[in-house]
């Protein structure tokens, strides 16, 4: 399990890509996908569409780059 504040760096299907870090665990997941985590981007991803600041990635959309 990945600690709060670890920095990722991602780039998923839905064409969100960049980095950010993690601010929580969303659910334990399933052995393919793996946990899905709370990822707070450092560059924000709110828009007319998705009036979020934070997002939810499986742990096989992103890579670790600093624990």
């Amino acid at each position: 399990m990945l600690k709060q504040g670890t920095k990722v760096k991602f780039n998923s299907a839905s064409s969100i890509e960049g980095t950010g870090k993690i601010v929580g665990i969303a659910s334990n997941g399933a052995p393919v996908i793996g946990r899905s985590y709370i990822i707070e981007p450092d560059q924000s991803i709110s828009n007319e569409t998705y009036p979020y600041s934070h997002f939810i990635l499986f742990e096989n959309m992103f890579d670790v780059i600093e624990n």
